[in-house]
């Protein structure tokens, strides 16, 4: 199964597959799927190309349909044209005669009737296997987290039952994902409760902590420095659990990535001067949202890359292009795409002695992911780390 990661944005709602021209549906592209088959066929050899088209166990269902139509074709043609050399032949000539005499006929009829087969044959493996590649399209964009797409019903008694179960597989794994999802927000609210109570707590204590003993001062400061990283852990859970759950904060609107950028920056009392917008660019999305997600990533740069040391907005192509540079070590690159896991940190990272909850990156990719972008982690000339979101722009 492809794992390629064409990514379409996680929905809960469920959508049947459509195309203008296939039998379930389907996508008018495979791109990613597409672009890797044909890297894999450029990187083959001559000999390979060649074993790969004579070796009849290495050809797609379709040629072997295509052949057979051919081959069939072929010799109907020929035990025709026999026929015919047979029945309207002068007498006293023999049938070997009659094609020794006619040589360039039998080729022709012969060479039509493969030819007509083949298209025959190309045609037929065509309508045989689009049930099947819609299939395979299905299951690689569940693969890549879309579990909104469905099969259609079919009238095909033989195709039913394999759409039926693929439907029923998909509709289970949506729901074992939901109570996942589920219990991840229920969990994380029925904490707030105890740890509201346990902060109030933790306050009234610091309001005397002259009184107590040095000792118990430094056990207050140990219990102060853990209740805040619970809470902020509580906080980065439920505000993923509801980016999961497609409980968004307001519809998406047009708005301008420098103005984001610049109150996001105020807010979170960095210098404007870090900002660097080259060309505005328009973008659709829900504002607190997308301010989260670049304040999550201004922090980590602060906590883990030694603070920020440029935030720049640019336009590539249809993109609208934001990158956050920090001062630190950098990730290595068999971490950059492990990190926008859950509770997943880079092998250079102090995430707790830092105060990291090891769920803001994450929440970072669901964000994006769900404004129909990406984020990336890449290094920065120089030294240090660069954090992409790629947003699509309106203008």
């Amino acid at each position: 199964m492809c794992t390629c990661a064409d990514c379409a944005p996680r929905s809960s709602a469920i959508r049947p597959i459509r195309a203008s021209s296939s039998r379930y549906g389907g996508w008018a592209t495979g791109s990613t799927c597409n672009a890797e088959r044909a890297a894999h066929r450029r990187s083959m050899t001559n000999a390979e190309r060649v074993r790969t088209r004579l070796d009849p166990g290495l050809w797609s269902l379709r040629g072997r349909v295509t052949i057979a139509f051919a081959a069939t074709s072929g010799l109907m043609s020929l035990a025709l044209v026999l026929l015919v050399f047979a029945r309207l032949g002068e007498d006293g000539v023999t049938l070997g005669q009659r094609v020794v005499n006619r040589p360039v006929l039998l080729v022709c009829c012969a060479l039509v009737a493969t030819l007509f087969g083949g298209a025959v044959g190309v045609w037929v493996g065509r309508r045989v296997l689009r049930p099947l590649r819609d299939v395979a399209e299905a299951a690689a964009r569940i693969a890549s987290g879309d579990l909104g797409i469905r099969l259609p019903d079919t009238h095909d008694q033989d195709l039913a039952s394999t759409v039926d179960s693929f439907n029923r597989m998909v509709d289970s794994l949506q729901r074992r994902i939901d109570r996942e999802h589920r219990l991840f927000g229920d969990v994380s609210h029925e904490l707030r409760t105890p740890l509201t109570t346990l902060t109030a707590s933790v306050e009234v204590m610091n309001k005397h902590r002259d009184d107590l003993p040095e000792r118990s001062r430094r056990a207050l400061e140990l219990v102060t420095a853990e209740v805040d990283h619970l809470r902020r852990l509580l906080d980065d859970l439920l505000a993923l659990a509801r980016v999961e759950a497609g409980m968004h904060h307001g519809d998406a609107d047009p708005m301008s990535v420098r103005d984001l950028l610049t109150h996001t920056l105020r807010d979170s009392r960095h210098p404007a001067e870090l900002l660097s917008v080259t060309e505005d660019v328009i973008v659709r999305g829900r504002k607190l949202e997308l301010e989260r997600a670049v304040v999550n990533l201004l922090e980590n740069a602060d906590r883990h890359g030694g603070g920020v040391v440029a935030v720049t907005v640019r336009r590539e192509g249809d993109e609208a292009v934001i990158a956050v540079d920090d001062a630190g070590p950098g990730v290595p690159p068999a971490d950059r795409d492990r990190i926008f896991e859950r509770f997943a940190t880079a092998r250079t990272s102090r995430r707790k002695a830092d105060g990291g909850t090891g769920i803001g990156l994450a929440l970072v990719a669901e964000t994006v992911a769900t404004h129909q972008g990406r984020v990336e982690c890449g290094a920065r000339p120089g030294g240090g780390a660069r954090f992409t979101i790629r947003l699509p722009a309106i203008y």
